[in-house]
């Protein structure tokens, strides 16, 4: 009969081989392993792409052996780790494994060669043992052959062999106690062996459990390493990769993060100067360290929200500054800006406010020059104290000297005139407003006093807002008119000034429209016309233009 050996049982259905990704960029991401092998790392044409900066771009293969799978190291820089031991040859993967390439991990799934059974073949039955052979019949003996003459037959008893000899049975006993001793000495030797293969397989455990031990500490600086990495905290991150190198100078990845730690650090340190600078409001100290800082691959977000930071304290520090010049407090306005602009050289708010204030200072501080001519006109000390917001001294000198010079008189008008609307400066319209700050130029002669400036300050908002409203209405004119009384008022307006750059563009589609109509339709022509000399300035080029075709249209 023929021996057949056991087929293997069927496996039973389940999900194909994966990786689930459970540590890194991919974190909780599956692959399902359906070709014969994949390529995986960090470039884009992977199959498998972990866009993660601490794996190579080609840094594993996965592939198909047999029925399982095997993982082996495209000579990445910063290794593979299987459950936490280095590979260097193609490894066979188990279900569950952990391939660790950098930051990510990824746990190997087959559930299917995980649970298949194989059985082991039977045993083949033996050979019947055949029956003893039956014993052949003796033969017949041999008759005896003829007694030699004399002969006699010699009984039984004479014919037993003799009794050993005491040598022999001495021989045959030390025989017996060499072959006992040996079996002794065997056993022993046996005995021996085994305690050593023992010990040595004790030594062996001992050595392989202080290597998972290792390898366990080793990982674990590892981590904490790159944890402090993720948390930006380099200087701690540096001191673990250290002791970590100290312990094992070539293990995976080390080299490279401290490459990292050498670039970041400095700028960690610089940006954490930084933001000790900005809590003291030492911007220019603040802008310089920043500004030095470079590009940074990891601390990039930190060092962008330290300069929005510094950008609104820019401005905030900058309002401050423009509350201390109206309040007459020069110097310290002046530092403020000063030190606003060596963060941003270019912050107009910062250069307007410092150059007022430096030249006030000038004024300031310039001796003013003995007067040798004749002595000063009776209302012009009215005037300085009136530029100095003193409205009831500079009354006072002016009530005085009334009586002698008509000039006391119409200045005295003027102040009280002025002292009366600047009371209702939060109710005057731009009517009002204007007239206030004509008022002042009046009495100062086009120095403006401090009063003027806050009203400047409410006019320039009231004009812009009316610019705007004009703006949308399409009233070119009177936009262009608004905005340029509200500069007036408040050179530094940035809406004002805005609003007068757009016009200036939109003159020109405002010009060649109203010349696309001049010839068939010059009434509609003529006010736009109109509208461009209004909306621009003499030295501009469609100024000129439209001037001219508004004297022609006009005749």
């Amino acid at each position: 009969m023929r021996r057949t050996s056991a087929r293997p049982a069927p496996a039973p259905v389940s999900s194909a081989a994966r990786l689930i990704c459970i540590a890194g960029p991919k974190d909780g991401e599956e692959f399902a392993l359906s070709e014969e092998e994949y390529v995986i790392g960090r470039a884009t044409d992977n199959v498998i792409c972990i866009p993660d900066t601490s794996v190579s771009r080609k840094h594993v293969m996965v592939r198909k052996v047999g029925g399982g799978w095997a993982v082996s190291d495209l000579g990445s820089g910063n290794g593979t780790l299987i459950n936490g031991d280095v590979i260097s040859d193609e490894t066979p993967l188990a279900n569950g494994d952990v391939i660790t390439l950098g930051d990510t991990e990824l746990r190997f799934e087959d559930v299917a060669n995980s649970t298949m059974m194989v059985s082991s073949p039977a045993a083949a039955p033996g050979p019947r043992p055949r029956p003893a052979a039956s014993g052949s019949r003796g033969a017949v003996p041999p008759r005896p052959g003829p007694r030699p003459e004399g002969g006699r037959v010699r009984s039984a008893r004479s014919s037993a062999a003799a009794a050993p000899s005491p040598e022999e049975l001495k021989k045959k006993k030390l025989i017996k106690l060499g072959a006992v001793g040996a079996v002794v000495v065997l056993f022993a030797g046996l005995g021996v062996v085994r305690m050593n293969v023992q010990k040595q397989q004790q030594a062996a455990a001992e050595e392989a459990q202080q290597g998972k031990d290792r390898r366990a500490f080793l990982g674990s600086l590892f981590q904490d390493a790159k944890n402090l990495v993720r948390e930006g905290k380099w200087v701690e991150a540096k001191a673990k990769l250290e002791e970590l190198q100290a312990e094992a100078p070539q293990y995976p990845g080390v080299a490279d993060y401290l490459g990292h730690a050498a670039r970041e650090i400095p700028v960690q340190e610089k940006l954490m100067a930084a933001q000790e600078a900005l809590a003291k409001k030492e911007l220019g100290k603040a802008g310089t360290l920043l500004a030095a800082t470079g590009e940074s691959q990891f601390l990039y977000e930190q060092v962008n929200a330290a300069k929005r930071a510094l950008s609104e304290a820019a401005e905030t520090r900058t309002r401050e500054a423009r509350k201390l010049l109206d309040e007459n407090q020069l110097d310290m306005a002046k530092a403020i800006t000063d030190d606003v602009l060596i963060a941003f050289p270019e912050h107009r708010d910062a250069k307007l406010i410092n150059e007022q204030a430096a030249q006030a200072i000038i004024v300031r501080d310039t001796p003013r020059p003995v007067v040798q001519g004749p002595a000063p006109k009776p209302w012009e000390p009215a005037v300085d104290r009136f530029r100095d917001g003193d409205m009831s001294g500079a009354v006072a000198i002016l009530n005085a000297c009334m009586a002698r010079t008509q000039q006391c008189k119409k200045v005295l008008g003027q102040v009280t005139e002025f002292g009366n609307l600047y009371k209702r400066l939060e109710d005057l319209d731009a009517k009002g407003l204007s007239k206030l700050m004509a008022l002042d130029k009046n009495i100062t002669g086009g120095r403006p006093s401090k009063m003027a400036r806050n009203a400047g300050t409410r006019a320039a908002t009231i004009f812009y807002k009316s610019a705007a409203g004009a703006k949308a209405a399409g009233q070119w004119s009177r936009a262009m008119d608004y905005s340029r009384k509200a500069l007036q008022a408040d050179p530094g307006h940035a809406g004002a000034s805005n609003i007068i750059s757009e016009l200036r563009a939109k003159a020109k589609d405002v010009y060649l429209q109203a010349y696309s109509l001049k010839d068939g339709s010059p009434d509609e022509a003529l006010p736009k016309f109109r509208d461009v000399v209004a909306m621009t300035p003499p030295d501009d080029e469609y100024h000129g233009k439209a001037k001219s075709w508004v004297e022609k249209l006009s005749r």
